[in-house]
């Protein structure tokens, strides 16, 4: 190439980069987001291919799928109508058969830790009793293996490719390394050899449900532990537009019973949400003024009461959240969201 070739090269224009970056937020999170890119899908008339995918815990799957070529469309379809097809997420995909029998007994085990040191210290508070009983306490009460089986042998019945560096397009998995207190990325530098199916299990470990998810011995827990959406992924491998799904949004006050008499669960749930929420906006406010070049986009539920309050993690309320995600968004894409769209349909979209 000659000194005007290259000058030529440099000051072509080149096709614009999309991302798309999924939260955590479960199970029912996961079905949000199948309904989210499902329906941008249909919008565009059966493209919606991005160049990068940033996926974090139950987002994790969802991208993993995608930057596989897997179509949204597809997965919907499949769970819409409750196929028997290895993309229908069943519960035997994250719990084992024996799952309950070993929650138990890691149940067990924490009642025999806090009453043995009960017993031997009356007068200790419970927080003293607690710290006393650390190292007999459970790690989490399950475990993750089912989950990284499912999508290992669920990308080889279909010929998906099981590593990142295989991949056309570029997946990021954020997980955190438990001990070190800091975030990794597995899909770049030394962790791009890392299957896919043990990264999608690592950036799943919800701390406390979930026990910490070991990778070549080092310990890893949920991505979504001090992060939200990891759009900065995106934006730092060159995305001139990031669209950020995010499943998690607080239930707002107006319930006929109080989110106080639903229990600890419910406002474990209500918590997680109001952090996740905060992270999430503050961080999109840091990354419009650090890159300025780069569009983000956020698309998550409105906060009225909403099919995905309810336990992340259960299956009762999945296809309603699936298809909240998939008629919220055509709604949403056709009101608030028709700039974006025609966005993404002014400029040529990476093939399928």
């Amino acid at each position: 190439m000659n000194i005007l070739e290259r000058v030529m090269e440099r000051w072509r224009p080149r096709r614009q980069r999309y991302a798309l970056a999924l939260a955590g937020g479960g199970v029912i999170g996961g079905m949000y987001e199948v309904g989210v890119i499902a329906a941008i899908e249909e919008r565009l008339n059966g493209a919606g291919g991005f160049d990068i995918y940033v996926g974090c815990s139950a987002g994790s799957v969802v991208a993993a799928l995608l930057a596989n070529g897997v179509r949204a469309s597809e997965i919907y379809r499949v769970i819409d109508q409750d196929l028997e097809h290895p993309l229908n997420f069943r519960r035997g995909a994250v719990y084992a058969s024996n799952s309950f029998r070993h929650a138990a007994g890691r149940f067990g085990r924490l009642l025999w830790a806090v009453g043995k040191n009960a017993m031997t210290g009356m007068r200790q508070s419970v927080p003293d009793m607690l710290a006393a009983a650390e190292r007999d306490l459970p790690a989490g009460f399950f475990s993750l293996t089912a989950l990284e089986v499912y999508i290992r042998e669920t990308f080889a019945a279909f010929g998906l490719k099981n590593s990142f560096a295989a991949l056309d397009r570029e997946l990021f998995i954020p997980a955190i390394d438990l001990d070190r207190a800091q975030r990794v990325v597995f899909g770049r530098n030394g962790l791009r050899d890392v299957p896919i199916s043990e990264a999608v299990a690592a950036s799943s470990a919800i701390p406390g449900f979930f026990e910490p998810y070991t990778v070549r011995g080092r310990d890893y827990v949920d991505g979504g532990v001090g992060f939200s959406g990891h759009a900065d992924l995106a934006a730092e491998a060159g995305a001139d537009m990031v669209i950020v799904v995010n499943p998690l949004v607080p239930n707002p006050d107006g319930g006929v019973v109080p989110l106080r008499n639903r229990g600890l669960y419910t406002i474990m749930e209500q918590a997680g949400r109001i952090y996740s929420q905060n992270l999430l906006q503050l961080g999109l406010s840091t990354l419009r003024i650090k890159h300025p070049r780069t569009e983000f986009h956020l698309i998550q539920p409105g906060r009225e009461e909403t099919p995905l309050f309810g336990p992340s993690m259960g299956f009762e309320a999945s296809r309603a959240a699936l298809r909240y995600g998939y008629e919220s968004t055509r709604e949403w894409l056709d009101g608030q969201g028709l700039g974006l769209l025609r966005r993404l349909q002014s400029v040529p979209q990476p093939a399928v």
